[in-house]
């Protein structure tokens, strides 16, 4: 409450009137200033003063409390923002040098990249030279293969011939030759005995070696050293198939007359 609410409202005092009173009742005038009264008010002013400034004081007071709180609180707002941008900052550091790693890497994958795709590109050139090279042998292959299979057949149909022949060649010469071993032979001879035309003499002769032998002769001839010392001298083994023939033809008893078996001196011209 302002001060001036205390203070009665002043009444109008007129001099004149006072001094004409005065006079008539009194030679000495007398001003009646309601001392009390003002002394009250002047009293309910100071009082009222001294409240008003104690409120002022007290609301000054709890002003500079709230104020100095705020700025307290302003402060600690203040350090907790600096420290989140400091904080920021550097993450925003972390960030940029993380950027700046990711694009060196990029540059380098980049560059990894471009020459993968140089290097693929070489591979396919060279897989296409490839696949038409692998073609190309592929159809020589084939070819081969098929002029393999022709030539295989053909061997085969001659052999077929062959055998048939050699056959006719063994049935008509009564001579066969086997390899009975590595570079051992066995000779089989027929149409040596006429009472018997099938039956067989037979020799194994033994060629592994400079000098040959016959380490089995069925039936033995007694001429087989000398017909092998001849053999082992001139390499003629047609003549050597020859003189054994006719060695055992030798071993079969004479029979009256000329037979056909006679002229059957085996391979070769003696």
């Amino acid at each position: 409450m302002p001060p001036t609410a205390f203070l009665a409202a002043p009444k109008p005092v007129s001099l004149h009137a006072i001094l004409d009173v005065n006079n008539f009742q009194s030679p000495t005038p007398n001003i009646d200033l309601e001392w009390e009264p003002f002394q009250a008010h002047v009293e309910a002013f100071l009082n009222a003063i001294d409240k008003y400034t104690l409120d002022a004081k007290t609301e000054i007071a709890a002003r500079a409390s709230d104020h100095i709180a705020l700025v307290r609180d302003m402060k600690a707002d203040k350090d907790e923002t600096e420290r989140r941008i400091q904080l920021e900052r550097e993450k925003e550091g972390e960030m940029l040098a993380t950027l700046e790693q990711e694009r060196h890497t990029l540059q380098d994958l980049t560059s990894s990249l471009s020459h993968l795709q140089t290097t693929l590109s070489k591979v396919k050139d060279q897989s296409a030279t490839l696949e038409s090279e692998l073609n190309s042998v592929k159809k020589e292959v084939s070819t081969e293969r098929a002029e393999k299979e022709r030539q295989r057949r053909k061997l085969e149909e001659m052999q077929e011939q062959d055998e048939i022949e050699l056959g006719g060649l063994e049935e008509v010469l009564g001579w066969r030759i086997e390899g009975i071993r590595e570079n051992i032979l066995l000779m089989r001879f027929t149409l040596i005995d006429p009472s018997d035309p099938e039956r067989e003499f037979s020799l194994v002769i033994d060629v592994s070696k400079q000098d040959y032998s016959v380490p089995r002769c069925e039936p033995p001839l007694a001429s087989l050293p000398d017909m092998l010392q001849q053999l082992n001298t001139d390499r003629d083994l047609y003549g050597f198939i020859k003189r054994a023939r006719k060695a055992f033809r030798a071993l079969v008893p004479s029979q009256s007359g000329s037979t056909k078996f006679d002229d059957m001196s085996g391979p070769g011209h003696y």
